[in-house]
C-alpha cells in the first residue's frame, strides 16, 4: 500500500470514528425527544394564514382620459376558519382618492366626509355570489333581492339588525394601493347573515369609479354608468362613500355603478360551539376571559373529534376569581376552573385538586390613534409601568383648557393628556415623521378597560407596583417633570395593587372654569364640580365589550354638558382619522382583530409587543412557587433570568385548569383528563393555526416545564378515576421538625404524598432571587425552581411583588400543590451535554488519526496507535 493509500485509509477510519460520535450524538438528542412528553420541544408560535387570496380587481378608471387601464387586483389576508375577528383588505392598481385622506361610511358629521372622491367600501355579504342586499351595513341590506337598486329608503334597524354595521369605507392612495381591515361577524354576532361552517359568505371590494347612477344625464331617469362628467362635482356617484342621494327614479339607487366595478372573494368560518351536536355536557368549565378565544377552538376541536368526543360546555362570562370560588366550593357548573393566579390559601376545597398549564396568553394595550395633520393611523407606542399607572388614576387633566379660569384641585398642574406628557413625548419622539394628537377632547386618551374582579386587573396592577419609579408615582412623589399622580388614588389611600378597576375620582372645579363664576343650577355647566366622574367608565359587560368599543371608536365617557331633559349623553364614536383611543384586553383580542398594540418596558428597560416570541420568550423566564407548583414572572426580582431576557414580552401571564385529582366520578374525571390531553399534545392543542382544536392567534404553548407538570397532573386525574384504592393525594406542608428548613435564598419545602392511606415526606429545593436560578422554570433538588411569589429578593431589588403567604399557597382540605417534575426534567440537559462531549470527540479522534500533531500526541502515550486503530 502507497504512502498516499496508507494515509487515506487512516482519514477514512478517523472518520468513521467522527460520524459515528454524530451518529451517536443525534441517537442521544433523538431519544431525549422521544422521553419528553408531548409539547415538551415545541413552542407554539404564531405565523401568517396560509389561505390569504390575490384575485383580479376592476379595470382602473382614468380620469385624465376618461378611460379605464389594466385590471387591479384585490388580496384578503384570511379567507378560511374564519371566527370572530379582524380580516386585512387591501388593494393595488385603483382609481387613487381624491379631495379628501379618509372617510367614513355612513357618517357626515364633523367634517366635509363625502367630499372624497373615489372612495372604496368593503362589506361583508351573505353567500358566494350576493346581491347588494346580502351586504350588511349597506343601505339595500334585508330588502327585496328581485329589486335591484329600485328599493326606498330602508326601514329603521334593516341595514344593521343584528349587531353594529361592520362595513368600512376607505381611500386609495396617489399609488393606486390601500387597505381597510374588515370584521367578519359569524352566525353568532348576525343570525341574519348565518355566516358558519356550512353556510359560506363574501367580502366584496366596492371601488367607486363613477358614473351616473342616479340618472341626471337620462330622460328617463335610468342610470348610465359609462357618463362621467358630473364624477367630480356635488352631485357626482364618485363623490361620497353612503350613496344615498335619492334619483330622479325616487329610488336609493345612487350605488348602482359602484356595484358593477365589485369584486367578490368567497370566505369560510370555522365551526362554533353551536356546531357541537346537542348531547348531554361531559365536562363544565368556566372562568379566565382572557383564554376564551383559545378555549373556543379546544371545546369544538374536543366536540367534533371523530372516535369518542368529549363535549365541554364553558362559560367565558365569568372571571377568574368567581371561577376559583365555583369549583372550590364545588358547583356543578364548575368541574374545571380556568385561572391564571392560583386559589387563596385560606378559601376550603370541596375535592382535591391539581393545576394543568395549558399555556400561555399576555395582557395586551392595544389603540387606535391617528396623525391630526394626516389623518393616517399611527401604528406603534412605547409605554412603560409610571405612565400605565397615570392612566389607570385618571391623573391627567382633561378639563382645563387656556384661559380657563378654574381647575380641578386632584389633578391641577398636570398635562392635558397622555400626548402633552412630557414622559411620553421623551419616550416617543415623532423626528417630525408624524404628530400624536392634540388634547382637545376630555375622552383624550382614557383606558377602555373591563369593570368587575379578575386576574387581568391584579397581573397588570403587580406588574406596575413592582415599578420603582411607577410605585413611587403612586405614593405620591411627582415624576421629573413634576406630574403627580390623582390625589384620590394615592396608595395611601388607594393600594395598588388591586383586583378591579373603578373610578376614584368624581371631583370638579370649585366655580365654572369658563366664567370663574358660581354654576348656575340650570345651566348646561350646572355638574362641572364633578368633571373627573365623567372622565372615565369601565365597561361591566367583559372584554368582549372592551375590544367592541375600540372596534367602534367608542370611548368609555360621558358628556359634560347637562342637556335637558336627558342630562348627559355618553360620548359617541370618534371620526376615523381623528382618533385617541386606548384599550386594555388580552393578547388573544388584539390578534384576532389586528389591533396595534404598545411596546412595554421589561425587567431590561427593553420594549417589546405581545408578539408570540416575546411571550414565549417570557414564558420561559417563569419562576415556581413551591407551595403550589404555579408559575409567574418574577417582577421586579434581580438576578433572574427575566431581568436579562430583552426578548421577553413583560405582561405574560400563564393559563391553568384547576381539575380535581378525586371527588367526581370515574366518568367524568376521564373525561376531563382526555380533554387536557388534546390541549397540552403538541400535535393538537399547542399547534398554532385556525382550525378547531389548535392553539389560536395570540396565544403560546406550554414551555418543556410547563409540558412536564402538565403531563404529572393529568396522570394525577386519571389516576383519581382509577379502580383499586384512594387516589394520590399530594399536599405542600410546613417545615418539619429535624429536617431540612429554610435557609437565605433557598427554600426547601416538604411536601407529603399519601397513597392507599401511607404518607412519604420528600423535599423540593427553591432557590430565590440567585443567579439565574429557576429561569426557565427551576432546575433545583425535585425540579420546583425559583419563585416570583416568594421569600424578598436580594437587598435593593425591590422585593418580590407575589407573597407566599398571600393568593398563591394550595387550597386547604387536601388541595393540590400543582405536580412538580423530577428526573424527567433533567433527561434532555444530560444528553445535551453527552452529545456535545461525543460532538468534541469526533474531532478530536480524526486529529489524533492523522497528521504531525496526531503523531506528537501519540507519542506521549505508549498505546496509542492501538487505542486508535493503528
Amino acid at each position: 500500500m502507497s504512502p498516499h493509500e496508507a494515509g487515506a485509509a487512516r482519514r477514512r477510519r478517523g472518520l468513521r470514528v467522527y460520524c459515528a460520535a454524530v451518529l451517536a450524538w443525534t441517537v442521544s438528542f433523538m431519544t431525549a425527544l422521544v422521553l419528553l412528553p408531548p409539547g415538551a420541544h415545541t413552542i407554539a408560535t404564531a405565523h401568517a394564514d396560509a389561505s390569504s387570496v390575490t384575485v383580479a380587481g376592476p379595470p382602473v378608471w382614468i380620469p385624465a382620459t376618461q378611460t379605464t387601464g389594466a385590471k387591479g387586483s384585490v388580496t384578503v389576508s384570511q379567507t378560511e376558519n374564519l371566527v370572530d375577528q379582524m380580516v386585512h383588505v387591501s388593494w393595488t392598481g385603483f382609481t387613487p382618492s381624491t379631495h379628501g385622506s379618509f372617510v367614513v361610511f355612513g357618517n357626515s358629521n364633523g367634517g366635509n366626509w363625502n367630499a372624497v372622491g373615489y372612495p372604496v367600501v368593503v362589506y361583508e355579504c351573505r353567500g358566494t355570489d350576493p346581491k347588494i342586499t346580502d351586504c350588511y351595513g349597506g343601505f339595500h341590506y334585508g330588502q327585496d333581492p328581485t329589486a335591484g337598486f329600485q328599493l326606498p329608503s330602508e326601514s329603521a334597524g334593516l341595514q344593521a339588525p343584528d349587531f353594529p354595521s361592520n362595513v368600512v369605507a376607505a381611500v386609495t392612495r396617489g399609488d393606486g394601493t390601500g387597505s381597510a381591515d374588515i370584521e367578519m361577524y359569524t352566525a353568532s354576532q348576525s343570525p341574519t347573515m348565518g355566516c358558519d361552517a356550512t353556510h359560506q359568505c363574501s367580502i366584496v371590494v366596492e371601488p367607486n369609479y363613477g358614473g351616473d347612477a342616479l340618472g341626471f344625464s337620462t330622460e328617463d331617469g335610468s342610470a348610465d354608468c359609462t357618463y362621467h362628467d358630473g364624477d367630480t362635482g356635488l352631485s357626482g356617484a364618485a363623490t361620497g362613500a353612503e350613496y344615498e342621494t335619492v334619483g330622479a327614479s325616487g329610488f336609493e339607487d345612487g350605488e348602482q355603478c359602484a356595484w358593477n366595478q365589485r369584486t367578490v372573494v368567497p370566505v369560510s368560518f370555522a365551526p362554533v360551539p353551536a356546531a357541537c351536536p346537542a348531547s348531554a355536557t361531559d365536562v363544565a368549565a368556566e372562568g379566565m376571559p382572557m383564554l376564551d378565544r383559545a378555549l373556543t377552538q379546544w371545546v369544538v376541536g374536543s366536540c367534533l373529534a371523530g372516535v369518542d368526543p368529549v363535549t365541554v360546555q364553558y362559560s367565558s362570562d365569568l372571571t377568574e376569581p368567581e371561577a376559583r370560588a365555583d369549583f372550590l366550593q364545588g358547583r356543578a357548573g364548575a368541574d374545571v376552573a380556568f385561572t391564571s393566579l392560583p386559589a387563596s390559601p385560606t378559601a376550603a376545597s370541596a375535592r382535591p385538586y391539581t393545576y394543568v398549564p395549558l399555556g400561555n396568553t399576555g395582557i395586551a394595550i392595544a389603540f387606535f390613534v391617528d396623525d391630526p395633520k394626516t389623518h393616517l393611523p399611527i401604528t406603534s407606542m412605547k409605554l412603560n409601568a409610571r405612565l400605565v399607572a397615570k392612566l389607570l388614576t385618571q391623573s391627567y387633566d382633561y378639563e382645563n383648557f387656556v384661559g380657563a379660569k378654574s381647575d380641578t384641585a386632584s389633578v391641577a398642574g398636570n398635562p392635558g393628556c397622555l400626548f402633552k406628557d412630557p414622559e411620553f413625548i421623551a419616550l416617543n419622539p415623532t423626528n417630525n415623521a408624524f404628530t400624536w394628537p392634540t388634547c382637545a377632547a376630555q375622552d383624550g386618551s382614557e383606558p377602555i378597560v373591563a369593570g368587575g374582579q379578575s386576574d387581568l386587573v391584579r397581573e397588570l396592577t403587580t406588574w406596575i407596583m413592582s415599578d420603582p419609579d411607577a410605585s413611587a408615582f403612586l405614593s405620591g412623589k411627582p415624576d421629573q417633570w413634576g406630574m403627580h399622580v390623582d390625589s384620590f388614588y394615592k396608595t395611601s389611600v388607594y393600594p395598588y395593587p388591586i383586583d378591579s378597576f373603578v373610578a376614584q375620582d368624581a371631583s370638579g372645579p370649585p366655580v365654572d372654569p369658563g366664567t370663574g363664576l358660581p354654576y348656575d343650577p340650570q345651566g348646561t355647566h350646572r355638574d362641572y364640580n364633578r368633571l373627573k366622574g365623567f372622565e372615565w367608565n369601565p365597561i361591566q359587560a367583559g372584554l368582549d365589550a372592551v375590544a367592541r368599543s375600540l372596534v367602534l371608536q367608542t370611548p368609555t365617557c360621558i358628556l359634560q354638558n347637562y342637556e335637558a331633559p336627558a342630562g348627559h349623553a355618553k360620548c359617541g364614536p370618534q371620526n376615523l382619522g381623528s382618533r385617541s383611543l386606548i384599550a386594555i384586553m388580552d393578547s388573544g383580542r388584539a390578534a384576532a382583530f389586528s389591533f396595534p398594540t404598545a411596546a412595554l418596558a421589561n425587567g431590561t428597560g427593553a420594549y417589546v409587543t405581545p408578539t408570540a416570541p416575546g411571550m414565549a420568550s417570557a414564558a420561559l423566564d417563569y419562576v415556581t412557587d413551591p407551595k403550589t407548583g404555579t408559575q409567574s414572572l418574577p417582577w421586579g426580582v434581580g438576578h433572574t433570568g427575566y431581568a436579562g431576557d430583552t426578548a421577553a414580552y413583560p405582561l405574560t401571564v400563564p393559563n391553568y385548569a384547576m381539575a380535581p385529582t378525586s371527588g367526581v366520578s370515574a366518568a367524568k374525571a376521564t373525561d376531563i383528563a382526555e380533554f387536557l390531553t388534546a390541549v397540552t399534545d403538541s400535535r393538537s392543542g399547542q399547534l398554532p393555526g385556525n382550525q378547531p382544536g389548535q392553539l389560536a392567534p395570540g396565544y403560546v404553548g406550554v414551555t418543556p416545564a410547563q409540558a412536564q407538570q402538565a403531563g404529572a397532573a393529568i396522570a394525577k386525574i386519571r389516576a383519581g378515576a382509577a379502580p383499586g384504592g384512594a387516589p394520590t393525594t399530594v399536599t405542600a406542608t410546613g417545615p418539619v421538625t429535624g429536617q431540612p428548613a429554610t435557609s437565605g435564598n433557598v427554600v426547601v419545602t416538604p411536601v407529603t404524598t399519601t397513597k392507599n392511606g401511607t404518607a412519604s415526606v420528600s423535599y423540593i429545593t427553591s432557590t430565590i432571587g440567585s443567579g439565574d436560578a429557576g429561569a426557565n422554570g427551576g432546575t433545583g433538588s425535585g425540579g420546583s425552581g425559583s419563585s416570583s411569589k416568594g421569600a424578598a429578593g436580594p437587598a435593593g431589588s425591590g422585593g418580590p411583588t407575589h407573597s407566599l403567604s398571600g393568593s398563591t399557597a394550595a387550597a386547604a382540605l387536601g388541595s393540590v400543590s400543582a405536580d412538580t417534575a423530577g428526573f424527567g426534567r433533567l433527561i434532555l440537559p444530560i444528553l445535551l451535554i453527552v452529545g456535545l462531549v461525543l460532538v468534541a470527540a469526533g474531532p478530536a479522534a480524526l486529529l489524533l488519526t492523522t497528521g504531525a500533531a496526531g503523531a506528537k500526541l501519540r507519542s506521549l502515550w505508549p498505546n496509542s496507535a492501538r487505542r486508535f486503530g493503528r
